[in-house]
Protein backbone atom coordinates (compact mmCIF):
# COMPACT_ATOMS: atom_id res chain seq x y z
CA UNK A 1 0.00 0.00 0.00
CA UNK A 2 1.41 3.15 -0.87
CA UNK A 3 0.33 6.43 0.60
CA UNK A 4 0.06 10.22 -0.73
CA UNK A 5 3.41 12.27 0.48
CA UNK A 6 2.82 15.13 2.22
CA UNK A 7 3.92 18.76 2.51
CA UNK A 8 7.49 18.61 3.00
CA UNK A 9 8.48 22.38 3.11
CA UNK A 10 5.45 24.84 3.14
CA UNK A 11 5.12 27.34 0.55
CA UNK A 12 2.31 29.95 -0.22
CA UNK A 13 1.36 32.01 -3.13
CA UNK A 14 -0.40 35.28 -3.94
CA UNK A 15 -3.28 36.10 -5.71
CA UNK A 16 -1.54 36.02 -9.08
CA UNK A 17 0.41 32.68 -8.13
CA UNK A 18 3.76 33.85 -7.43
CA UNK A 19 5.57 33.15 -3.97
CA UNK A 20 4.30 35.23 -1.05
CA UNK A 21 7.80 36.69 -0.40
CA UNK A 22 7.93 38.01 2.77
CA UNK A 23 4.18 36.62 3.96
CA UNK A 24 3.61 36.62 7.49
CA UNK A 25 2.13 33.68 9.33
CA UNK A 26 0.42 33.80 12.60
CA UNK A 27 -0.43 31.07 14.06
CA UNK A 28 -2.47 30.87 17.43
CA UNK A 29 -4.95 28.18 19.91
CA UNK A 30 -7.52 26.99 17.75
CA UNK A 31 -10.83 29.20 19.00
CA UNK A 32 -8.39 31.67 20.03
CA UNK A 33 -6.14 34.76 19.32
CA UNK A 34 -3.80 33.23 21.83
CA UNK A 35 0.14 33.09 19.79
CA UNK A 36 0.80 29.43 20.18
CA UNK A 37 4.05 28.42 18.52
CA UNK A 38 5.48 26.30 16.09
CA UNK A 39 8.75 24.95 15.02
CA UNK A 40 11.61 24.70 13.13
CA UNK A 41 12.40 21.37 12.94
CA UNK A 42 11.03 17.67 14.10
CA UNK A 43 12.28 17.92 17.30
CA UNK A 44 10.84 21.11 18.82
CA UNK A 45 13.59 22.19 20.20
CA UNK A 46 13.77 25.69 18.37
CA UNK A 47 10.35 28.05 18.38
CA UNK A 48 9.55 29.45 15.24
CA UNK A 49 9.06 33.35 15.11
CA UNK A 50 5.43 34.30 15.47
CA UNK A 51 4.61 35.47 12.74
CA UNK A 52 6.23 33.12 10.46
CA UNK A 53 8.32 35.29 7.74
CA UNK A 54 8.51 33.97 4.38
CA UNK A 55 11.49 33.62 2.20
CA UNK A 56 12.55 34.99 -1.06
CA UNK A 57 10.23 31.74 -2.41
CA UNK A 58 7.38 32.13 0.29
CA UNK A 59 8.12 29.15 1.92
CA UNK A 60 9.31 28.32 5.80
CA UNK A 61 9.90 25.34 7.96
CA UNK A 62 6.54 25.02 10.14
CA UNK A 63 6.32 22.11 12.14
CA UNK A 64 3.51 21.50 14.23
CA UNK A 65 2.99 20.54 17.89
CA UNK A 66 0.32 18.89 19.75
CA UNK A 67 -1.94 21.23 19.80
CA UNK A 68 -4.62 22.43 17.46
CA UNK A 69 -4.21 25.61 15.65
CA UNK A 70 -5.73 28.38 13.71
CA UNK A 71 -3.02 29.91 11.18
CA UNK A 72 -4.13 33.38 9.67
CA UNK A 73 -1.88 34.32 6.29
CA UNK A 74 -0.78 38.20 5.81
CA UNK A 75 1.07 39.58 2.93
CA UNK A 76 4.31 41.44 3.56
CA UNK A 77 2.30 44.75 4.23
CA UNK A 78 0.45 43.05 6.70
CA UNK A 79 -2.72 42.44 5.21
CA UNK A 80 -4.90 39.47 6.19
CA UNK A 81 -5.12 36.95 2.90
CA UNK A 82 -7.25 33.99 4.66
CA UNK A 83 -7.96 32.24 8.04
CA UNK A 84 -8.04 28.68 8.93
CA UNK A 85 -8.59 27.41 12.13
CA UNK A 86 -8.57 23.66 14.12
CA UNK A 87 -5.49 22.67 12.47
CA UNK A 88 -4.11 19.73 13.65
CA UNK A 89 -0.95 17.72 13.21
CA UNK A 90 -1.15 13.78 12.05
CA UNK A 91 -0.29 11.49 14.68
CA UNK A 92 1.90 9.99 12.59
CA UNK A 93 4.48 10.91 9.56
CA UNK A 94 2.08 9.12 7.25
CA UNK A 95 -1.07 10.11 8.58
CA UNK A 96 -3.00 12.85 6.31
CA UNK A 97 -4.16 15.71 7.68
CA UNK A 98 -7.79 17.12 7.54
CA UNK A 99 -9.89 19.85 8.48
CA UNK A 100 -12.83 20.71 8.67
CA UNK A 101 -16.06 18.39 7.86
CA UNK A 102 -15.11 15.42 5.94
CA UNK A 103 -18.04 13.68 3.77
CA UNK A 104 -17.18 10.40 2.49
CA UNK A 105 -19.99 9.75 -0.30
CA UNK A 106 -19.96 6.12 -2.13
CA UNK A 107 -22.31 4.55 -4.13
CA UNK A 108 -20.97 1.49 -4.72
CA UNK A 109 -21.44 -1.54 -3.22
CA UNK A 110 -18.36 -1.81 -1.12
CA UNK A 111 -17.59 -0.01 1.83
CA UNK A 112 -17.83 3.82 1.67
CA UNK A 113 -14.81 3.93 4.41
CA UNK A 114 -12.13 0.86 4.93
CA UNK A 115 -9.29 0.97 6.99
CA UNK A 116 -6.40 -1.16 6.89
CA UNK A 117 -3.86 -1.39 9.33
CA UNK A 118 -0.40 -3.25 8.57
CA UNK A 119 1.17 -1.95 11.76
CA UNK A 120 1.10 -2.81 14.98
CA UNK A 121 -0.66 0.62 16.06
CA UNK A 122 -4.76 0.82 16.87
CA UNK A 123 -7.09 0.78 13.60
CA UNK A 124 -9.30 3.96 14.40
CA UNK A 125 -8.94 6.65 17.31
CA UNK A 126 -11.29 9.53 17.56
CA UNK A 127 -10.30 11.76 20.45
CA UNK A 128 -11.06 15.49 21.67
CA UNK A 129 -8.51 18.33 21.81
CA UNK A 130 -6.23 16.89 24.29
CA UNK A 131 -3.21 15.09 22.64
CA UNK A 132 -2.65 12.41 23.05
CA UNK A 133 -6.80 11.47 24.59
CA UNK A 134 -7.21 9.02 27.50
CA UNK A 135 -10.86 8.65 26.80
CA UNK A 136 -11.06 8.28 22.87
CA UNK A 137 -13.09 6.16 21.09
CA UNK A 138 -10.78 3.23 19.42
CA UNK A 139 -10.52 0.78 17.75
CA UNK A 140 -7.13 -1.63 18.65
CA UNK A 141 -5.20 -4.54 16.07
CA UNK A 142 -7.85 -7.03 17.24
CA UNK A 143 -10.74 -5.19 16.31
CA UNK A 144 -11.60 -4.31 20.17
CA UNK A 145 -14.00 -1.64 20.60
CA UNK A 146 -13.16 1.07 23.54
CA UNK A 147 -15.03 3.86 24.41
CA UNK A 148 -13.20 6.33 27.24
CA UNK A 149 -10.49 3.94 27.37
CA UNK A 150 -6.99 3.20 25.41
CA UNK A 151 -6.89 -0.37 26.01
CA UNK A 152 -9.88 -1.98 25.62
CA UNK A 153 -9.94 -5.36 26.64
CA UNK A 154 -13.64 -6.99 25.14
CA UNK A 155 -14.77 -6.68 21.83
CA UNK A 156 -16.60 -3.73 24.07
CA UNK A 157 -15.38 -1.81 26.59
CA UNK A 158 -17.10 1.07 27.90
CA UNK A 159 -14.47 2.40 30.13
CA UNK A 160 -14.05 5.67 32.80
CA UNK A 161 -16.66 3.82 34.31
CA UNK A 162 -18.80 4.93 31.83
CA UNK A 163 -22.45 3.45 31.43
CA UNK A 164 -24.74 2.12 28.10
CA UNK A 165 -28.17 4.25 27.57
CA UNK A 166 -30.73 2.42 25.85
CA UNK A 167 -32.57 5.59 25.68
CA UNK A 168 -35.77 7.75 24.12
CA UNK A 169 -34.87 11.16 21.90
CA UNK A 170 -31.86 11.26 24.37
CA UNK A 171 -33.93 10.47 27.60
CA UNK A 172 -32.24 7.19 29.55
CA UNK A 173 -34.45 4.41 29.71
CA UNK A 174 -31.89 1.37 30.58
CA UNK A 175 -28.88 1.88 31.86
CA UNK A 176 -25.61 -0.59 32.06
CA UNK A 177 -22.77 1.10 34.47
CA UNK A 178 -19.70 -0.02 36.83
CA UNK A 179 -17.91 1.97 39.06
CA UNK A 180 -15.49 0.44 41.27
CA UNK A 181 -18.42 -1.12 43.94
CA UNK A 182 -21.02 -2.55 41.83
CA UNK A 183 -22.34 -3.44 38.16
CA UNK A 184 -25.54 -2.05 37.38
CA UNK A 185 -28.71 -2.80 35.29
CA UNK A 186 -30.95 -0.06 35.72
CA UNK A 187 -34.19 0.37 34.49
CA UNK A 188 -35.27 4.68 34.50
CA UNK A 189 -38.37 5.58 35.63
CA UNK A 190 -41.95 3.34 36.55
CA UNK A 191 -40.29 1.11 34.54
CA UNK A 192 -39.80 -3.19 35.54
CA UNK A 193 -37.17 -5.41 34.22
CA UNK A 194 -38.17 -8.45 31.94
CA UNK A 195 -35.87 -11.27 31.07
CA UNK A 196 -37.91 -12.93 28.17
CA UNK A 197 -37.36 -16.43 26.43
CA UNK A 198 -38.53 -17.93 23.46
CA UNK A 199 -41.08 -15.02 23.18
CA UNK A 200 -42.09 -15.73 27.19
CA UNK A 201 -41.81 -13.50 30.31
CA UNK A 202 -39.26 -15.51 32.80
CA UNK A 203 -38.48 -12.74 34.76
CA UNK A 204 -40.37 -9.94 35.76
CA UNK A 205 -39.28 -7.25 38.11
CA UNK A 206 -41.65 -4.95 38.85
CA UNK A 207 -41.04 -1.44 39.32
CA UNK A 208 -42.05 -1.65 43.16
CA UNK A 209 -39.61 -4.40 43.18
CA UNK A 210 -41.30 -7.70 43.43
CA UNK A 211 -39.83 -10.38 41.16
CA UNK A 212 -42.06 -13.19 39.68
CA UNK A 213 -40.49 -16.43 38.22
CA UNK A 214 -42.61 -17.77 35.54
CA UNK A 215 -40.72 -21.12 35.62
CA UNK A 216 -38.61 -23.44 37.73
CA UNK A 217 -35.43 -22.25 39.49
CA UNK A 218 -32.54 -23.96 39.25
CA UNK A 219 -29.02 -22.67 41.16
CA UNK A 220 -26.41 -23.97 39.63
CA UNK A 221 -24.11 -21.47 40.93
CA UNK A 222 -24.04 -18.66 43.32
CA UNK A 223 -26.53 -17.88 46.23
CA UNK A 224 -30.16 -17.73 46.27
CA UNK A 225 -32.40 -15.78 49.05
CA UNK A 226 -35.59 -15.47 49.61
CA UNK A 227 -36.71 -12.57 51.47
CA UNK A 228 -39.90 -10.64 52.36
CA UNK A 229 -43.40 -11.11 50.42
CA UNK A 230 -41.27 -12.79 47.84
CA UNK A 231 -42.14 -16.62 46.97
CA UNK A 232 -41.12 -19.05 44.41
CA UNK A 233 -43.69 -21.64 43.06
CA UNK A 234 -42.51 -24.59 40.90
CA UNK A 235 -38.88 -26.76 41.81
CA UNK A 236 -36.16 -24.76 43.40
CA UNK A 237 -33.21 -26.98 42.94
CA UNK A 238 -29.54 -26.45 44.07
CA UNK A 239 -26.55 -28.57 42.52
CA UNK A 240 -23.87 -26.91 43.69
CA UNK A 241 -23.17 -24.19 46.68
CA UNK A 242 -21.09 -21.28 46.02
CA UNK A 243 -22.26 -17.84 46.05
CA UNK A 244 -23.23 -17.11 49.84
CA UNK A 245 -21.14 -19.83 50.62
CA UNK A 246 -18.07 -18.20 49.40
CA UNK A 247 -18.27 -15.91 52.47
CA UNK A 248 -18.03 -18.99 54.72
CA UNK A 249 -14.44 -19.10 55.65
CA UNK A 250 -11.87 -21.52 54.14
CA UNK A 251 -10.93 -24.18 56.85
CA UNK A 252 -14.84 -23.99 58.44
CA UNK A 253 -16.08 -27.65 59.32
CA UNK A 254 -19.67 -28.25 59.11
CA UNK A 255 -22.08 -31.30 59.04
CA UNK A 256 -23.65 -32.43 56.30
CA UNK A 257 -26.65 -35.15 55.96
CA UNK A 258 -25.77 -36.78 52.92
CA UNK A 259 -22.72 -39.04 51.28
CA UNK A 260 -21.10 -36.92 49.41
CA UNK A 261 -18.99 -33.20 50.39
CA UNK A 262 -20.69 -30.08 48.31
CA UNK A 263 -18.99 -28.48 45.99
CA UNK A 264 -16.00 -26.50 47.48
CA UNK A 265 -15.97 -28.84 50.75
CA UNK A 266 -13.53 -31.55 51.20
CA UNK A 267 -15.06 -34.53 53.01
CA UNK A 268 -12.91 -36.08 56.04
CA UNK A 269 -12.61 -39.07 56.78
CA UNK A 270 -10.78 -39.13 60.07
CA UNK A 271 -13.95 -39.88 62.26
CA UNK A 272 -16.80 -42.42 61.74
CA UNK A 273 -19.42 -44.30 63.75
CA UNK A 274 -18.97 -42.09 66.40
CA UNK A 275 -21.61 -39.99 68.51
CA UNK A 276 -21.35 -36.00 68.69
CA UNK A 277 -20.79 -34.77 72.42
CA UNK A 278 -22.08 -31.34 73.02
CA UNK A 279 -18.90 -29.34 75.17
CA UNK A 280 -18.68 -25.57 76.37
CA UNK A 281 -14.94 -25.79 76.63
CA UNK A 282 -12.30 -27.55 74.10
CA UNK A 283 -13.56 -29.53 71.23
CA UNK A 284 -11.74 -32.58 70.88
CA UNK A 285 -12.38 -36.36 70.84
CA UNK A 286 -12.29 -39.83 72.36
CA UNK A 287 -13.37 -42.62 74.01
CA UNK A 288 -12.82 -46.18 72.48
CA UNK A 289 -16.24 -47.70 71.58
CA UNK A 290 -17.77 -47.93 68.35
CA UNK A 291 -21.17 -46.02 68.09
CA UNK A 292 -23.05 -49.07 66.63
CA UNK A 293 -21.24 -51.10 69.42
CA UNK A 294 -21.99 -49.43 71.86
CA UNK A 295 -25.88 -48.25 71.09
CA UNK A 296 -26.89 -52.20 70.55
CA UNK A 297 -28.72 -54.92 72.15
CA UNK A 298 -26.82 -56.03 75.58
CA UNK A 299 -27.93 -59.06 77.63
CA UNK A 300 -27.49 -58.45 81.42
CA UNK A 301 -26.01 -61.66 83.10
CA UNK A 302 -23.56 -62.58 86.29
CA UNK A 303 -22.62 -63.57 89.75
CA UNK A 304 -22.25 -62.03 92.93
CA UNK A 305 -18.67 -62.76 94.45
CA UNK A 306 -18.54 -64.66 97.48
CA UNK A 307 -18.94 -62.97 101.28
CA UNK A 308 -18.73 -64.59 104.71
CA UNK A 309 -20.60 -62.21 107.00
CA UNK A 310 -18.79 -61.37 110.27
CA UNK A 311 -19.59 -60.63 113.67
CA UNK A 312 -20.75 -56.96 112.67
CA UNK A 313 -22.68 -58.17 109.86
CA UNK A 314 -25.27 -59.58 111.66
CA UNK A 315 -28.19 -58.07 113.36
CA UNK A 316 -28.01 -57.43 116.92
CA UNK A 317 -29.92 -60.02 118.91
CA UNK A 318 -30.90 -62.64 122.06
CA UNK A 319 -31.41 -65.99 122.57
CA UNK A 320 -33.78 -67.08 125.26
CA UNK A 321 -34.04 -70.45 127.11
CA UNK A 322 -37.03 -71.15 129.25
CA UNK A 323 -36.40 -74.50 131.52
CA UNK A 324 -39.17 -75.40 134.66
CA UNK A 325 -37.87 -77.41 137.68
CA UNK A 326 -40.36 -78.71 139.42
CA UNK A 327 -38.69 -79.81 142.37
CA UNK A 328 -38.74 -83.28 144.39
CA UNK A 329 -38.71 -84.39 147.95
CA UNK A 330 -36.77 -87.29 149.48
CA UNK A 331 -38.79 -89.73 151.83
CA UNK A 332 -37.94 -92.44 155.21
CA UNK A 333 -40.00 -94.83 157.03
CA UNK A 334 -39.87 -94.85 161.09
CA UNK A 335 -41.41 -97.63 162.81
CA UNK A 336 -42.79 -97.36 166.24
CA UNK A 337 -44.08 -100.24 168.23
CA UNK A 338 -46.36 -99.57 172.09
CA UNK A 339 -44.65 -101.55 174.11
CA UNK A 340 -41.50 -102.58 174.15
CA UNK A 341 -38.26 -101.53 172.38
CA UNK A 342 -39.79 -100.83 169.50
CA UNK A 343 -39.58 -104.34 168.40
CA UNK A 344 -41.78 -106.42 170.09
CA UNK A 345 -45.32 -107.63 171.08
CA UNK A 346 -47.52 -103.86 171.29
CA UNK A 347 -49.26 -102.13 168.64
CA UNK A 348 -46.62 -100.97 166.01
CA UNK A 349 -46.94 -98.02 163.12
CA UNK A 350 -45.13 -97.45 160.34
CA UNK A 351 -44.61 -93.36 159.91
CA UNK A 352 -43.38 -91.81 156.59
CA UNK A 353 -40.85 -88.73 156.90
CA UNK A 354 -40.56 -85.95 154.04
CA UNK A 355 -37.22 -84.21 153.89
CA UNK A 356 -38.95 -81.37 152.18
CA UNK A 357 -38.21 -79.58 148.26
CA UNK A 358 -35.27 -79.32 146.63
CA UNK A 359 -33.89 -77.25 143.51
CA UNK A 360 -31.66 -79.45 141.34
CA UNK A 361 -29.18 -76.51 140.07
CA UNK A 362 -30.55 -77.57 136.57
CA UNK A 363 -28.28 -75.32 134.05
CA UNK A 364 -29.43 -74.34 130.29
CA UNK A 365 -26.55 -73.43 127.63
CA UNK A 366 -27.02 -72.84 123.82
CA UNK A 367 -24.52 -74.42 121.37
CA UNK A 368 -23.13 -72.65 117.95
CA UNK A 369 -24.10 -74.66 115.11
CA UNK A 370 -23.21 -73.72 111.34
CA UNK A 371 -19.59 -73.67 109.82
CA UNK A 372 -19.38 -69.42 109.01
CA UNK A 373 -18.71 -70.08 105.34
CA UNK A 374 -19.13 -67.21 102.68
CA UNK A 375 -21.99 -67.50 99.59
CA UNK A 376 -22.88 -65.99 96.47
CA UNK A 377 -26.56 -64.89 95.44
CA UNK A 378 -26.64 -65.86 91.42
CA UNK A 379 -28.67 -63.65 89.41
CA UNK A 380 -29.96 -63.23 85.05
CA UNK A 381 -31.74 -59.99 83.63
CA UNK A 382 -33.51 -59.81 80.58
CA UNK A 383 -31.64 -58.04 77.77
CA UNK A 384 -31.15 -53.90 77.68
CA UNK A 385 -32.16 -52.94 74.11
CA UNK A 386 -30.05 -49.98 73.51
CA UNK A 387 -30.33 -50.12 69.33
CA UNK A 388 -30.74 -45.86 69.21
CA UNK A 389 -32.76 -44.92 65.63
CA UNK A 390 -29.62 -42.60 64.61
CA UNK A 391 -28.76 -40.56 61.10
CA UNK A 392 -25.51 -40.33 59.68
CA UNK A 393 -24.26 -37.38 58.31
CA UNK A 394 -20.38 -36.44 57.31
CA UNK A 395 -18.04 -34.19 58.59
CA UNK A 396 -16.77 -31.53 55.69
CA UNK A 397 -14.09 -28.71 55.67
CA UNK A 398 -14.38 -25.51 53.91
CA UNK A 399 -11.56 -25.31 50.55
Amino acid sequence: MTVLTPVAKMQFLDASGAPLVGGLLYTYNAGTTTPQPTYTDSTGATANTNPVVLNARGEANIWLGAATYKFKLCDANNTEIWTVDNISAPTTALSPVLSGNVIIDSSSSGAALKIVQTGTGPIFVAQNVNDPDTTPVIIDANNNLGIQTTSPGAALDVGNAGSIWLSNNGVARTIMSADASNSTFAANGARGIILSTNGSNQVTVSSAGATTLAGALTVSTGGAAITGDSSITGTLTATTFSGAWANIPAGTVMLFVQTAAPTGWTKSTAHDNKALRVVSGAASSGGSVAFTTAFASQAVTGTNASYTLTTADIPSHTHTATVTDPGHVHSYSNFNGTGGNGYGAGSNTNQTINTGSQVTGISVSNSSTGGGGGHTHSFTGTAINLAVQYVDVIVATKN
